[in-house]
């Protein structure tokens, strides 16, 4: 802890209950979307009263604001990770590398990916503060921070959006089954993010870069 002080018995137990109530609505999400999370079904799961629940959640936005903050992290986390892993590689490299990872990511969770990046959540209210903002710009940092590494005069913020919304919007029609007639997704979002990257003037990234990012994920399992 911050302080220096040993923890206490009850703030273990607050702790562990608390981990344990996320990863309890987290499955909820999971198997049966957002409208599979209520405060009651938590509540018997984990074993308290639905009253006793509210005294550590003041509502079900609280608890979806501990999903949202907890989805966001994990996908920081994956595309710092990849990136990370190809720290040697030129910058253009490892923001594609960043590309690949919210890719992979987003299909391997899913639920998460749409609760933090679709409107699934009708009335939800966002804590006051903005926490929901600092993460979800903290998922773009390693592709934002690697492309400030170009020797090259600052990328305009359209400019930025339009790969944004190249990879972005490549993952989630992913996610969401619509490209089931496509014969090999991986290649049409490497074929959006590139010509993203041409589009931006930004440097081409090295031609085997999917392979090697494939075979990292068989290795490292992020």
């Amino acid at each position: 802890m911050s302080s220096g002080k040993p923890e206490t018995r009850r703030e273990r137990q607050r702790r562990e209950l608390l981990t344990e109530i996320e990863a309890e609505a987290r499955r909820q999400l999971t198997q049966g979307g957002p409208g599979a999370v209520s405060m009651r079904a938590i509540a018997r799961a984990v074993g308290l009263g639905p009253a006793s629940l509210y005294t550590y959640f003041g509502s079900l936005d609280e608890v979806f604001t501990l999903l949202l903050l907890g989805s966001y992290r994990n996908l920081a986390a994956a595309t710092m990770k990849a990136v990370t892993a190809f720290d040697d590689a030129p910058p253009a490299d490892r923001a594609m590398i960043g590309t690949l990872a919210y890719r992979n990511w987003a299909l391997t969770h899913r639920s998460e990916f749409n609760l933090i990046f679709s409107d699934q959540l009708p009335g939800y209210q966002a804590p006051p503060g903005g926490p929901t903002i600092a993460a979800q710009t903290a998922v773009f940092a390693p592709i934002v921070d690697a492309l400030a590494d170009l020797d090259a005069a600052e990328l305009p913020a359209d400019e930025l959006a339009v790969v944004w919304t190249a990879f972005h919007g490549a993952a989630t029609l992913e996610v969401n089954h619509h490209l089931v007639w496509v014969d090999d997704p991986a290649a049409v979002y490497e074929l959006a993010v590139r010509r993203a990257f041409a589009g931006a003037g930004l440097p081409t990234p090295a031609p085997d870069l999917r392979t090697r990012f494939e075979q990292w994920v068989a290795t490292a399992h992020p």
